[in-house]
């Protein structure tokens, strides 16, 4: 599955969102937004979408045509899982231009090392360095204190501590 494919999904769904005259578009959460993130070197199998009116998010995807199988929608090779982790929403999110014409709805960079870390620490080596380079690609602009704040495994601290520690050697 090709990001590029994936996204073209999202635009479209962005698309139907509009034409309804909904103001407040999903926001991309999950592995999926590492996968936007890092322009697909972590390869998502599925898009997660996360928005506060599930119902019109699921009439969305029926009407385009996807097919509900349990908390996912599928429609030809793209798999959607509607996210319910409605605490993601309460963080900051980013806006991502993709081909000059749309702006999609990310997961802040914080709060996405906040969900990936669940994976780090319960061994997920991939999605560790895939953290460890973000840290260090968007130093700079991350805003710790809001990460420290919002930790609710202490297991991540040191991790960070560490990663953060990389990321500062470099400057």
């Amino acid at each position: 599955m090709s990001l590029d494919k994936q996204i073209e999904a999202i635009k479209e769904i962005y698309r139907e969102y509009k034409r309804a005259g909904e103001k407040t578009r999903p926001v991309i959460v999950g592995k999926f937004a590492l996968s936007v993130y890092t322009q697909g070197m972590y390869p998502a199998n599925m898009i997660s979408l996360l928005h506060p009116d599930i119902m019109f998010l699921e009439k969305v995807l029926s009407n385009l045509g996807y097919k509900k199988f349990g908390d996912l929608w599928l429609k030809d090779d793209i798999t959607i899982e509607v996210s319910k982790d409605f605490h993601l929403l309460t963080g900051m999110l980013n806006q991502i231009e993709v081909d000059r014409e749309e702006i999609l709805n990310v997961l802040s960079l914080e709060d996405l090392i906040l969900d990936m870390m669940k994976f780090c620490v319960e061994g997920d080596d991939l999605v560790c360095e895939l953290v460890r380079m973000i840290v260090k690609s968007y130093y700079n602009a991350l805003d710790f204190h809001y990460i420290y704040q919002n930790i609710k495994d202490r297991r991540f601290i040191s991790k960070l501590k560490e990663y953060k520690k990389e990321a500062e050697g470099l400057k």
